[in-house]
């Protein structure tokens, strides 16, 4: 029986080549906005907004605000084409609250709320959150040191029970980007999670996950279940696909599900 400690040469350049391959043709671990898709969703999304008129603006809830630059973007592509917006922004980091309401303290569309995202209300501990992290987590991250000074106590709340009392009826876009806790805050909205209330979700997936426990296969149930369509996002387009296992990858990527309207009486 023949045991070695080390892969072969070639071994090694075919997997290092198969990994470089398949993360391009995959469009993963690329987190700029403008190069991977985020941007050019968003812009679609808008667009379609306007097409359709209705006379309400375009509602987006910013789940995981850290610093401001999703939100950021959310109102400069809006002055762009000129759409009316507003934003509901959940961050749990005080530090990142606190810039939050300064950055944005001009700009009366925008709803800040110092709370995490989860499925029960109440408190959590929040990883590396002390000074505003962008890896900071409801989750103990693995991948990543987290020094236990940083840790500290945050509140949390259900998107259902935020709807109820602010009388949301309809989100346009929810975007996750919450460290691996993205499956508790979808199931926080409870009956509101369905197509007829939140149109398109904007969920992240990779090595946080991992870290949670928690499977593509889940998130594609839980969603699938209540009436979207998945969807992986390219940099101009997405790909509608069933799950399969060998999605199960744990690369970052970011994923959409998607009222099945857009495939029957999209604008043109």
């Amino acid at each position: 029986m023949k045991v070695i400690s080390h892969a072969s040469l070639w071994r090694r350049v075919v997997r290092n080549a198969g990994r470089q391959l398949f993360r391009i043709a995959e469009n993963n671990d690329d987190p700029q906005m403008e190069a991977n898709g985020e941007r050019w969703l968003l812009r679609e999304l808008l667009r379609a907004h306007r097409a359709e008129g209705g006379g309400r603006p375009f509602a987006v809830i910013d789940g995981g605000a850290n610093r401001g630059d999703y939100s950021r973007s959310v109102f400069r592509c809006a002055r762009e084409l000129g759409v009316e917006v507003e934003v509901h922004a959940f961050e749990p980091a005080p530090a990142c609250v606190t810039e939050l309401r300064t950055v944005f303290a001009d700009e009366p569309a925008f709803r800040l709320t110092g709370s995490g995202l989860s499925d029960l209300a109440g408190e959590a501990v929040l990883y590396d959150g002390r000074d505003g992290s962008s890896q900071a987590s409801l989750v103990h991250r693995l991948e990543h040191s987290q020094d236990p000074a940083a840790t500290i106590t945050v509140p949390l709340i259900r998107l259902a029970d935020y709807f109820a009392v602010n009388a949301v009826k309809r989100i346009d876009l929810l975007k996750l980007d919450i460290e691996g806790h993205e499956l508790p805050a979808l199931r926080g909205l409870g009956e509101q999670l369905r197509p007829e209330v939140v149109d398109v979700i904007q969920f992240e997936y990779g090595g946080a996950a991992l870290d949670a426990g928690t499977t593509l296969r889940e998130l594609y149930r839980l969603l699938s279940g209540r009436g979207f369509l998945l969807a992986k996002l390219f940099p101009r387009a997405l790909e509608v696909r069933e799950y399969r296992v060998w999605m199960e990858h744990y690369s970052y990527a970011n994923y959409i599900a998607i009222s099945p309207r857009w495939f029957s009486n999209r604008p043109q």
